[in-house]
């Protein structure tokens, strides 16, 4: 699916999502936006039920044969919680904000040194600016340091991408200022909070397994298959083997992948991200209804983009390399009048 819807036919790109986002109508999209006070519960509970099985698994038999497939348990089912996580950043696990982000503090974020309300901001920037260069993730899936196969592979381990990602979630920046209201800094709640999961995961671990538990069976877990997998989906679901000043005037994209694909790399329906962008508030479990009614409401012609597989694109990718034009950030690629136009907006 490549072309222009029909009715759009003129519509300056930059309004582009808004006009998507009108394919369904308001009343549905909210219908679709009900939360469902238990789900995210049930799924956060299972969750940390199969990551504690695993810790119990090696404390009974610490041998490489069970600790491998806990490694990957572990860390998957962590990636599972930081997707549910990523709709506490939007507000929508649950009505009261303060549950909400309670919830989300004590058993999601916590454990890797996050709070809530703190550390939300990035995410939010990046919907608000999505493909422009106000856009705090634009690095993760832009061509643009990612034009030849070294780049990239430094990208996906993470060795050039994710100190910068963790300094635009956990750094303040002047430039968000005056997008995001929430300025405080920790409380002592907070603060009890971080120190109890910190503090219980290397005791407990340690005292139930062996020194070696914490940096193998947590850090070293939660980087490779929650951290590195996030990388790469974020990079999938807005990257196009063109230059970026191109590609940032179609960056929905939505993936129709394999199962064991879509646990590895976008559990928790994360893949449907078109509808995801269009529609915030529908929460994860909603968004593949809401993925079927937007392929229907959108017909054949439309510039969003559906693919089948993660690893099927950046195969594609890593073929297509090196990209054309992209040897400089897309604000420097682009003609400057287009420059001028995109800041505007």
């Amino acid at each position: 699916m490549s072309q222009a819807l029909p009715h759009m036919q003129g519509v300056d790109r930059r309004n582009s999502q808004a006009a998507y986002a009108r394919l369904l109508l308001p009343q549905r999209v909210k219908e679709l936006s009900r939360r469902s006070a238990m789900r995210p519960v049930l799924d956060t509970a299972a969750c940390w039920l199969l990551i504690a099985s695993a810790w119990v698994a090696v404390a009974w038999q610490p041998v490489w044969w069970v600790v491998l497939p806990a490694f990957a348990v572990i860390g998957n089912r962590y990636y599972a919680l930081f997707i549910i996580g990523h709709d506490a950043l939007h507000r929508r696990l649950f009505e009261r904000r303060k549950l909400n982000d309670r919830f989300a503090d004590l058993f999601i974020f916590a454990p890797i040194g996050a709070i809530t309300r703190l550390n939300n901001r990035n995410h939010l920037l990046h919907h608000a600016h999505l493909a422009t260069d106000r856009d705090p993730d634009h690095h993760k899936y832009a061509c643009f340091g990612k034009a030849g196969l070294a780049p990239l592979l430094g990208f996906l381990t993470g060795l050039t991408s994710v100190a910068r990602s963790a300094a635009n979630v956990f750094l303040r920046r002047k430039s968000d200022a005056k997008d995001m209201s929430s300025r405080d800094g920790y409380r002592l709640a907070d603060v009890l909070i971080l120190g109890a999961w910190q503090g219980g995961l290397i005791a407990g671990l340690t005292l139930a397994i062996g020194w070696w538990a914490y940096p193998v069976l947590w850090l070293a877990p939660v980087y490779v298959f929650a951290i590195l997998a996030d990388n790469l989906r974020s990079f999938c679901e807005h990257s196009h083997t063109e230059a970026d000043h191109v590609a940032d005037e179609h960056r929905l994209i939505t993936y129709h992948s394999p199962a064991l694909e879509r646990c590895l790399v976008a559990p928790m329906s994360m893949n449907y991200h078109t509808a995801h962008h269009l529609w915030p508030t529908i929460p994860y479990y909603r968004l593949r209804q809401a993925d079927t009614e937007l392929i229907a409401a959108a017909g054949q012609g439309t510039d969003m983009v559906w693919r089948r597989s993660y690893v099927g694109y950046l195969w594609r990718y890593m073929r297509s390399l090196p990209i054309d034009g992209c040897d400089k950030p897309a604000h420097q690629a682009m003609p400057p009048a287009e420059t001028l136009r995109r800041r505007a907006a």
